[in-house]
């Protein structure tokens, strides 16, 4: 097995073959980038996670709390872009509360030269319990390139949920 430590402690493993996308909270371009140099042999890809709504994200200004900070964004997945091509880097978010914003949003990270988006279909305030809104995806599926695909994230709880899910959003995959 392949392993990255820092002095003495543990912070990543992987088994030989293993086919791993290393997902980074960052709130900063360079701390991006220097997380990601530590492991970005030993992964297949890089993705930042601009969705998670937990206080420990959002306080230090990571995850769903990049979403209001678009300047953020594309600081941070341009950097990680132009720095490690050809590896791959993806990133993850939420709905906005209005629509267009949730498209201005995936506009400027489709520009920064992402390989995938994935979208969980719900706002940073909902929780599992509320309705994913694939109609949401639905509408920005219609607008983004055919070249990036779109990940769809809520709503697929059960193995018969799968095919419904394709079928109605014309997902390009399901997280």
């Amino acid at each position: 097995s392949k392993q990255q430590s820092l002095g003495n402690k543990l912070i990543f493993s992987t088994l030989p073959n293993e086919r791993v996308s290393f997902q980074l909270g960052t709130a900063s371009g360079p701390a991006a980038l220097d997380a990601a140099r530590v492991v970005v042999d030993d992964v297949r890809a890089i993705d930042v996670n601009m969705g998670c709504p937990v206080h420990f994200s959002t306080q230090g200004g990571m995850g769903s709390a990049l979403l209001s900070r678009p300047e953020m964004v594309h600081d941070i997945l341009r950097t990680l872009v132009s720095n490690l091509s050809p590896k791959p880097v993806t990133c993850k978010i939420r709905l906005l509360d209005e629509p267009h914003k949730t498209l201005e949003l995936a506009r400027l990270i489709w520009d920064c030269g992402v390989s995938a988006l994935a979208v969980h279909v719900r706002r940073i305030a909902d929780r599992p319990r509320h309705w994913a809104q694939w109609d949401q995806f639905v509408a920005l599926r219609q607008h983004t390139p055919a070249h990036i695909p779109l990940v769809l994230n809520g709503g697929v709880f059960y193995p018969e949920d799968i095919p419904r899910a394709f079928e109605l959003t014309n997902a390009d995959s399901l997280m």
